[in-house]
């Protein structure tokens, strides 16, 4: 009976697991057309895989490796493999998998020794102190929910044998209050755009259409970043707004939205006073904002005016609110807005708004 080879052919091209001390490695050939192994100096089926491609390329471009004993897993090696099991994990929602990728993007930015660590090194003591620096830096869900990746994430290495234990359980979750929405009167909303179009800066007038355009649309800010000519359609009255991942759209598909009466003198004036774009690239693709983004000329027109400060996030607010008030009902509003769950989101921010118009309206019956 034939012996079982030593070096066992994985189904990753040029992947091969040494059977005898069970080290995967990387076979390829040299610039002398060589035939050539290289250990990739781990245990783990995930992590070779991540690492075969560089090794790959060191062995093709000649270039010095490093030694068996100086290789080592890292939690950047661990986190790409959460990365990739989220990416293919066909139980998430695509909303989910786009938060997900975020909260862990931001780990690394704001941890950025933490990729070159390995996992077993990473102490209680430095998450702690992780967790004290960027809870100052987002909102209580948002740290709650980059915690909960930062726990999977030593999960996965736990699961590879990297780690004995997961250092970030010991980060405690913070309470979630809800926002109390004080948003602007009409006369102030309007105050707020002059005193953006009004500074003189050379994207005053850019930065004032797209607070209008978030405040008339209800997207998100990087939903109306993307938003063409050619998604307006004045025949039905309607804006198309794209549904994928780059657009930041949670529900992953494609929905309609109202162009309400002020949508429709604002983009009256942008195609009738075309100004010359800023940004050249934006304007040669047909984005009909020119910017992606003015949070601090928002700021800044909200301190001259004295209103309380706006986020763009908060225009998407300011656009449901004047919707209900006018009369439109909960479950269009949050069509509008992209919602798919029937309005149970809109009714837990906006209900008491329902009930404010219902008082108003009952005030107005007589016998």
């Amino acid at each position: 009976m034939p012996s079982k080879p030593r070096y066992q052919r994985s189904k990753v091209s040029h992947l091969y697991l040494d059977t005898k001390h069970y080290v995967y490695y990387a076979r390829g050939r040299d610039a002398h057309g060589m035939d050539t192994w290289r250990s990739l100096s781990t245990k783990s089926f995930e992590i070779a895989r991540a690492r075969v491609a560089g090794k790959l390329a060191e062995i093709q471009n000649g270039k010095a490796l490093r030694s068996t004993n100086e290789a080592r897993e890292t939690v950047g090696e661990v986190a790409e493999i959460y990365r990739a099991r989220i990416q293919a994990d066909v139980s998430l929602k695509p909303s989910s998998i786009y938060y997900r990728v975020q909260t862990l993007n931001a780990i690394l930015r704001s941890w950025p020794a933490l990729a070159q660590l390995p996992p077993a090194k990473v102490t209680e003591d430095a998450c702690l102190q992780w967790a004290k620096a960027y809870q100052k830096m987002v909102s209580a869900g948002r740290f709650n929910n980059t915690v909960g990746t930062l726990r999977d994430v030593f999960k996965v290495a736990c699961e590879l044998d990297l780690a004995t234990q997961n250092p970030a359980l010991k980060i405690g979750k913070v309470k979630v209050t809800r926002k109390e929405l004080t948003l602007p009167s009409r006369q102030q909303f309007h105050a707020i755009v002059e005193a953006i179009r009004n500074t003189g800066a050379p994207c005053a007038h850019d930065a004032a259409d797209l607070v209008e355009f978030l405040a008339y649309s209800g997207c998100r800010i990087t939903e109306a970043s993307f938003v063409k000519w050619t998604d307006v359609n004045a025949k039905t009255g309607a804006i198309r707004i794209h549904g994928h991942e780059e657009t930041g759209t949670k529900s992953g598909q494609v929905r309609s939205i109202p162009i309400t009466p002020p949508m429709r003198d604002l983009l009256d004036r942008l195609s009738n006073n075309r100004r010359q774009a800023q940004n050249s690239d934006r304007a040669s693709k047909g984005f009909i904002m020119q910017l992606v983004g003015c949070p601090k000329a928002l700021e800044n027109a909200c301190k001259k005016v004295e209103a309380k400060r706006l986020t763009h996030h908060d225009l998407r607010h300011l656009f449901a609110t004047r919707c209900i008030e006018a009369g439109v009902d909960i479950p269009t509003v949050s069509r509008w807005l992209g919602h798919k769950d029937g309005g149970a989101l809109a009714m837990k921010t906006y209900g008491h708004l329902r009930d404010e118009h219902s008082q108003a309206m009952a005030a107005k019956v007589t016998f």
